[in-house]
């Protein structure tokens, strides 16, 4: 069943236009609640305000009582009362007439701004009410995420993630929206969305070219950089060890949301190990709940890397910090590689001098890849190398 939106109406002749009231309910789902004083459907208003889409307004009504003459004083105090509302909600209201003294008023005009003619308008006054509510749902989530939106502004890439971010905070605060929401479709949207992020970097020379080649955004490359540690693909790490661009907590955040959409993506490569484990938590959980909570740190990411950004846009002084590396004649050696693994006396798994992460191989071959060095403790003295693989037949 599609959503009814609340319509406040102030019309001293509303129960005159039954016509118009079932049309907006079954043809638009607008269902007007009508009042015929100003003061009652103020009062009603400020009561729920929550409740409310759009307010729609007879240009000449009754202010305070039905024993009085209908005129535009209501209306002027209709419109202020809303504009002191907005700083709590921001309510779409809208100015049908039927009078003809007011069709051609330019004072008319320029105080209230444009109106409907009652009648002659109706259907195009229904269509804008309805794009008008659509629209306040999402102007109130880029009010309710301020910070957020000006920092994708100030990043120059909010005509690339606003939408992305709209599509998913909307049904995070409108829950009848969640119906239609297929969370299984947004991670990739947020992968997309890193890689604005990291072309903004590369714009200031936060990233270097090498980690963009051909302009092609490689995102593994570019997130170890970001995160000074070496990226062998592209050749380069940024600072000396121990320097880096972002602090591990965003460094994890942007790992996890990288890994997530790697299932509908090749651009960030996992081992197969590492797919199976997010293809059976994606398969397993009908939940929204973690798409929710990727979408929220990753405002966080936003923001810590505008104020960054802000503070560091100078490219020259940036790409100072790009340090080429020297490969390690062993890593190469086994890069590609095909094995299939060993398991020693202590229960490591490995190929080689490589250790790999596995708890268990049933049969079949490995490919090794993005082999780098071991920090691993345990491991280490024995396996200097630690490679990541695909399985093959």
């Amino acid at each position: 069943m599609s959503k009814k939106y609340n319509i406040l109406w102030i019309d001293d002749e509303w129960d005159k236009m039954p016509a118009f009231k079932q049309e907006c309910e079954e043809l638009y789902n607008l269902k007007l609640e009508p009042y015929r004083t100003r003061k009652a459907g103020m009062q009603a208003l400020e009561d729920n305000l929550e409740k409310w889409h759009a307010v729609l307004l007879d240009a000449k009504m009754f202010d305070e009582s039905e024993n009085e003459q209908a005129s535009l004083a209501g209306l002027g105090k209709a419109k202020a009362h809303l504009d002191r509302l907005s700083v709590k909600k921001a309510i779409p209201y809208f100015i049908s007439t039927g009078q003809p003294d007011l069709l051609d008023d330019d004072n008319f005009k320029a105080l209230f701004g444009n109106y409907y003619t009652k009648a002659k308008d109706d259907e195009k006054l229904m269509a804008d009410i309805l794009q008008a509510i659509l629209n306040a749902e999402s102007s109130q989530i880029k009010a309710i995420y301020s910070n957020v939106f000006t920092s994708s502004e100030t990043l120059g890439i909010s005509e690339y993630i606003d939408s992305i971010l709209l599509d998913i905070l909307l049904p995070l605060h409108y829950t009848e929206k969640q119906s239609s929401f297929k969370p299984i479709h947004h991670y990739n949207q947020l992968r997309q969305l890193v890689e604005y992020l990291f072309r903004a970097c590369h714009k200031v020379g936060l990233i270097p070219d090498q980690c963009i080649p051909n302009g092609n955004v490689n995102l593994n490359q570019c997130s170890i950089y970001l995160a000074g540690k070496n990226a062998e693909k592209a050749g380069v790490r940024y600072g000396e060890p121990g320097e880096r661009v972002i602090p591990e907590y965003i460094e994890a955040i942007i790992r996890s949301v990288l890994d997530f959409g790697n299932v509908h993506s090749h651009t960030v490569e996992l081992d197969a190990e590492d797919t199976l484990k997010i293809e059976n938590i994606l398969k397993s959980s009908q939940s929204k709940y973690l798409i929710f909570g990727l979408t929220l740190q990753l405002c966080e990411v936003i923001t810590w890397l505008s104020n960054y950004i802000t503070m560091h846009n100078d490219k020259e002084v940036n790409l100072l910090y790009c340090q080429s590396l020297v490969i390690d004649d062993g890593k190469l050696k086994y890069e590609g590689k095909v094995y299939i693994p060993e398991k020693d006396e202590n229960g490591f798994w490995h190929c080689d001098e490589c250790w790999v992460v596995l708890s268990h191989w049933e049969s079949g071959k490995m490919k090794l890849k993005e082999i780098s060095d071991n920090t691993n403790k345990r491991t280490n003295g024995k396996y200097p190398y630690f490679a990541k693989f695909d399985k093959v037949e």
